[in-house]
């Protein structure tokens, strides 16, 4: 099972989420494809869909904000941060921090 909260409007396939709407993978019986790779725009609920946006590796989180629904966005609970810029490595925030820094491979935004 993966559950994810989207934090802006998305479109999978043909489905629109609207941002702070939450979507589970169809193994589960959600509406995301089994197979689905996370972006960079969702915020994970689980276990299982920490370990996918893990996998997945470094990205930026968009900006938190809906275009279409008046449901305030919060911010996400679990983001990469960055952890030895040296190494261009990042953490997951949260309860993915326990599964270790990933390398980027370059720098990501505006960091110091």
């Amino acid at each position: 099972m993966s559950a994810y909260r989207f934090l802006q409007d998305c479109y999978v396939g043909t489905q629109l989420y609207l941002a702070g709407t939450t979507a589970s993978t169809a193994d589960v019986g959600g509406s995301l494809p089994a197979n689905w790779i996370p972006g960079a725009c969702v915020d994970p609920q689980d276990a299982a869909a920490i370990q996918a946006v893990w996998n997945v590796g470094p990205r930026l989180t968009p900006l938190a904000r809906q275009q279409w629904s008046t449901i305030p966005v919060a911010l996400p609970a679990i983001y990469w941060a960055p952890f030895n810029l040296a190494l261009t490595q990042y953490q997951l925030t949260g309860a993915g921090a326990s599964l270790g820094p990933r390398c980027a491979g370059a720098l990501l935004g505006n960091l110091p």
